[in-house]
């Protein structure tokens, strides 16, 4: 049963409940990511085949994102400035991007996705690195926000949108210590900090905006702020939300991400002659 059917399934049976249909759908999709068995119901086109979780999670998300999107795995980015990144495991670029193999430029990425297997200490350290690699995109003008979470709105975050996602990994409290102790040591701006951390069915922990944000229990979280917002022990949904929060993150990158105009110019000028 591929993911569409299984979304279709959920809805005829339940028509008037499509959310919890929704993330039932969702769940189903995280519970896939962990076993083999359930990705070949779910993705129908990998029986058989040996598909590694970050294979699977490539699937999940050409499979849900704006057609406009393209998803490219094992590249680096780069400005025009000729700052690269280590390498990145997988990146949403947009559909009027230059196509240069494994070099993407910045300023047409949506997402940066660094994966790991598990996220103990040294991969989480291995994940910021990379992230804060990524070259820095001008800063942006304010509009969209992405603290809906929250229920606050206010300035965008910087594109691309960097996301760390592991499949299984250290309890949030650990991971939370491995920020703290990463960036005391480290010296890299909160724009080239994580915007989201998944571990697969177990926690999400988003970093608050420049505005800081209000949880829907009315406390107040300060600005860059790390802040876990679920655990599988106390919502057993967490896998399928996370992956939709994923989704709703992109997609809003995407929408602010095409009101900016894009120029490869600027590249032209830097070609040695």
């Amino acid at each position: 049963m591929s993911a569409s059917i299984l979304l279709c399934y959920s809805l005829l049976h339940k028509p008037m409940d499509i959310f919890r249909s929704l993330l039932e759908h969702f769940q189903g999709i995280a519970n896939a990511l962990e076993n083999e068995r359930l990705a070949a119901m779910v993705f129908p086109e990998t029986t058989g085949k040996s598909l590694s979780g970050e294979d699977l999670l490539m699937k999940f998300l050409a499979c849900h994102l704006p057609q406009r999107c393209q998803i490219a795995k094992e590249g680096f980015l780069f400005d025009s400035a000729g700052n690269v990144s280590q390498q990145t495991d997988l990146m949403v670029t947009g559909d009027i991007t230059l196509r240069l193999q494994s070099f993407h430029c910045i300023e047409s990425c949506y997402c940066a996705i660094c994966t790991k297997r598990e996220l103990d200490r040294q991969a989480c350290f291995e994940s910021l690195e990379n992230l804060a690699s990524i070259p820095l995109t001008p800063e942006s003008s304010p509009g969209l926000g992405l603290d809906s979470l929250f229920g606050a709105r206010g300035k965008p975050r910087n594109l691309p949108l960097k996301v760390v996602f592991a499949f299984k990994g250290s309890d949030a409290e650990a991971t939370l210590a491995h920020l703290e102790e990463f960036y005391t040591t480290h010296q890299v701006p909160v724009r080239g900090r994580p915007d989201l951390i998944i571990v697969n069915n177990c926690y999400g922990i988003v970093r608050t905006g420049e505005q800081g944000a209000v949880t829907t229990g009315g406390s107040e979280i300060p600005a860059h702020a790390f802040h876990v917002f679920g655990c599988a022990t106390n919502e057993p949904s967490i896998g399928g939300y996370s992956l939709m929060y994923l989704l709703i993150e992109i997609q809003r990158a995407v929408a602010a991400g095409s009101q900016s105009p894009i120029d490869f110019g600027e590249y032209l000028d830097q070609l040695p002659l």
